[in-house]
C-alpha cells in the first residue's frame, strides 16, 4: 500500500493568507537561498504534512496554529483523498471533494484511515492494559524527523506520544508486520491462562490438604461410593506415585553423576600422589649419587635440579589439596542426595500401601458415610482441577508455539538490524557508538555532536528498509526529513549526509526533505525542487488565499454548523 502526498493547502482564516504547493512521486526537495535562506517556512511546511493527517507537530510559538486550516491531497495506491484539519476537527473527502468522514476523535480518525490504507497499530492502555487502537501519530513516527529532534533512536518528532508506556519496540514491530492485534491478544491470553493455571493449582493444593485431613479422620480407610469413585482415587494416587518415581529417577541420575565425578577426582588425586613420590625419589637419588636422573651424568651442583623438583612437588601439593577439597564437597553432596532419595523411597512405600488399601473392600460403610462423601467430593474437585489444568496447559502450549515463531522472526530482524547499523557505523566513522548500543532494536543510541543527524537518519532509514524486507504488505508512507543537519556539521559531513539521503531516496515511493541552498546538480535523477522565495516568517500570502478561497469555503461548509460557517465566511470576506 503506497501513500503519496500530492498537494498541501495552508490557510490562515484570520489574516486571510494562504500557502499552496505540490509534491511529486519520488524525490522532493524544499529549499531556499544558501545566502539568506533561513526562516522561510521550510520546517512549517514539512511539519504540516503529518500534522494534517492527525499527528501533533512541534510548531514554533510564532506559528499561530490555532488560526490555521490545513488541507492535504494524498493518494493511496492511485486513489485520491483530501484530509482537512482545523484545531482538533478532521474531515476526509474523496477525489470529488465529497465528505466521507468527520470527527474530533483521534481514535475514530485512526479507525477510518486504517480502513483506507489497511493498517492499524494496537497498543495496550497504560492504566487498564486493554488493547486499543493507537492515534494516527504512532503510524507516522518512522516517517518524519523534525529539525529539532535529530536525537538518535527516539521518536520525539511529534508531541503527546507518552500515553503508552515503552511504545517504541511495539510500534516498530507493528510496522514490521509481527505485532498486530492478534499478537497482543495472544500475549494477553497467555497471561490470563497462566493466572488461571496458578489459581487452579492453588485450589488443587487446598483441596488435597483437606482430603488428607479427612483421610486421617477415616483412619486411613476410605469407602468408595462406587467403582467410579474408586477409579478416581486410584487415578489420583497413581499420578502422585508416578511423580515420586520421577523425582527418584532425578536423584538417581544426580547420584550417578556425583559418584562418577568423585571417582575421576580420586583417580587424579592418586596420579598426583604418584607424581609427588617419583619426584621425592629423584631428589633423594640426586642427594645420594650426585647424578642427573635423566642422563645419569655426574653433577657438580645439584641445587638447580633439586629446586625444580621441589617446585613441582609444591605445585602438585597445591593441586592435590584443591582436589581433596572438591572430593569432600562431592561426598557431602552425595550424602545429602542419598538422604533425600531414602525419604522418597519411604514415601513411595507409603503410597503403595495406600493404593492397596484403596483397592480393598471396606467394611463399616455407614460409620464412614459422611466423611466418605466429603472425601469423594474432594476427589471430584481434584479430578476436575486436574482436567482443567490439562486443558489450560494445552491452550497455553498452542499460544506459546505461536509466540516462539514471533520470537524467531524478531531474532532474524535484530540480526539484520545489527548488520545494517554496523555497516553504516563503519562507513561514517561513528566510533563513539559501541556495538552493545545497537545489538537489538529496543536499545538506545545517539552519536555525539555533528554526528547526531547522521546516526538519526541512518536509524530511520534502516528501520524502513527492514520493514520493507520483512513485511511485503507494509504501508509505505512518504519519508519526510526536516533539515537533516545541525550547526556543528561541517561541509564535508553535510555533503556526506545529503549524499546518503539521495542514495536511499529510491527506496521510498516518495521522499521529501528540506535543505538550504540545494543545487539540482547534486542529484542526477528526477527531482522536484520547491524553492521558497518569500520573506522571513511570511510563508503565507494574501494572493494565494484569494486564489484558493473557494476551496476553503467548500471544505468549511461541509457538515459544519450554519452559525459557525457564517462567522467563518464573514471573516474570510472582511
Amino acid at each position: 500500500m503506497n501513500v503519496i502526498f500530492n498537494k498541501i493547502y495552508i490557510f490562515d482564516i484570520l489574516t486571510k493568507q494562504a500557502f499552496v504547493t505540490c509534491f511529486e512521486k519520488g524525490l522532493n526537495i524544499v529549499t531556499s537561498s544558501s545566502i539568506d535562506g533561513t526562516d522561510r517556512g521550510k520546517s512549517v511546511l514539512l511539519r504540516s504534512l503529518y500534522h494534517t493527517l492527525g499527528a501533533d507537530a512541534h510548531f514554533d510559538k510564532k506559528w499561530k496554529n490555532e488560526d490555521k486550516v490545513y488541507l492535504l491531497e494524498f493518494s493511496v495506491d492511485n486513489k485520491m483523498y483530501f484530509i482537512y484539519r482545523h484545531k482538533k476537527v478532521f474531515k476526509v473527502f474523496n477525489d470529488t471533494v465529497q465528505i466521507l468522514f468527520q470527527t474530533s476523535s483521534r481514535t475514530k480518525l485512526s479507525e477510518f484511515l486504517g480502513k483506507i490504507w489497511s493498517f492499524e497499530i494496537f497498543l495496550p492502555n497504560r492504566n487498564t492494559e486493554k488493547l486499543e487502537i493507537a492515534p494516527p501519530a504512532y503510524t507516522y513516527v518512522m516517517n518524519f524527523i523534525d529539525q529539532d529532534h535529530y536525537d538518535g533512536t527516539n521518536f520525539n518528532s511529534f508531541k503527546s506520544l507518552g500515553q503508552y508506556q515503552n511504545f517504541k519496540p511495539d510500534v516498530i514491530y507493528a510496522q514490521f508486520g509481527i505485532y498486530d492485534k492478534n499478537y497482543f491478544e495472544r500475549v494477553k491470553s497467555k497471561q490470563n491462562l497462566l493466572e488461571r493455571i496458578n489459581n487452579s493449582e492453588d485450589s488443587y493444593q487446598k483441596a488435597n490438604e483437606m482430603k488428607e485431613k479427612v483421610f486421617k479422620l477415616l483412619g486411613n480407610i476410605v469407602v468408595p461410593k462406587n467403582s467410579q469413585e474408586l477409579k478416581r482415587e486410584l487415578s489420583i494416587r497413581t499420578k502422585e506415585y508416578k511423580d515420586i518415581l520421577n523425582s527418584m529417577n532425578e536423584f538417581r541420575c544426580k547420584l550417578t553423576n556425583l559418584r562418577n565425578e568423585k571417582y575421576e577426582l580420586e583417580i587424579a588425586l592418586n596420579q598426583i600422589e604418584r607424581f609427588k613420590n617419583n619426584k621425592e625419589k629423584e631428589i633423594k637419588s640426586i642427594l645420594e649419587t650426585d647424578k642427573c636422573p635423566e642422563c645419569h651424568s655426574v653433577l657438580k651442583d645439584t641445587t638447580d635440579f633439586r629446586s625444580k623438583r621441589y617446585n613441582s612437588i609444591e605445585d602438585s601439593s597445591y593441586i592435590s589439596d584443591s582436589i581433596y577439597e572438591d572430593i569432600e564437597k562431592i561426598s557431602k553432596a552425595i550424602s545429602r542426595t542419598e538422604s533425600s532419595y531414602k525419604e522418597f523411597l519411604n514415601k513411595l512405600e507409603s503410597y503403595k500401601k495406600n493404593i492397596g488399601i484403596a483397592q480393598k473392600e471396606i467394611k463399616n460403610y455407614s460409620s464412614y458415610m459422611g466423611l466418605n462423601e466429603l472425601y469423594n467430593s474432594l476427589n471430584l474437585e481434584l479430578f476436575n482441577e486436574s482436567q482443567l489444568q490439562g486443558e489450560l496447559k494445552e491452550k497455553l502450549g498452542i499460544i506459546e508455539e505461536d509466540l516462539k515463531k514471533v520470537s524467531a522472526i524478531k531474532a532474524d530482524i535484530n540480526k539484520k538490524y545489527y548488520e545494517m547499523i554496523d555497516s553504516e557505523v563503519l562507513r561514517f566513522g561513528l566510533n563513539e557508538l559501541e556495538e552493545s548500543q545497537y545489538k537489538a532494536i529496543n536499545r538506545v543510541f545517539c552519536a555525539s555532536g555533528s554526528n547526531k543527524p547522521i546516526s538519526t537518519v541512518i536509524w530511520y532509514f534502516i528501520l524502513n528498509n527492514i520493514k520493507t524486507c520483512f513485511n511485503k504488505k507494509s504501508l509505505k508512507l512518504p519519508m519526510v526529513l526536516d533539515s537533516p543537519k545541525n550547526a556543528e556539521m561541517d561541509y564535508n559531513k553535510e555533503q556526506a549526509l545529503i549524499e546518503y539521503i539521495l542514495e536511499n531516496s529510491s527506496n521510498y515511493t516518495q521522499l521529501i526533505f528540506s535543505s538550504i541552498g540545494f543545487e539540482r546538480t547534486k542529484f542526477e535523477g528526477k527531482v522536484k525542487i520547491i524553492e521558497l522565495k518569500n520573506n522571513k516568517y511570511q510563508l503565507l500570502d494574501s494572493e494565494t488565499f484569494t486564489k484558493y478561497e473557494n476551496i476553503l469555503e467548500n471544505v468549511l461548509s461541509t457538515h459544519v454548523h450554519r452559525d459557525i460557517f457564517s462567522e467563518l465566511i464573514k471573516l474570510l470576506r472582511k
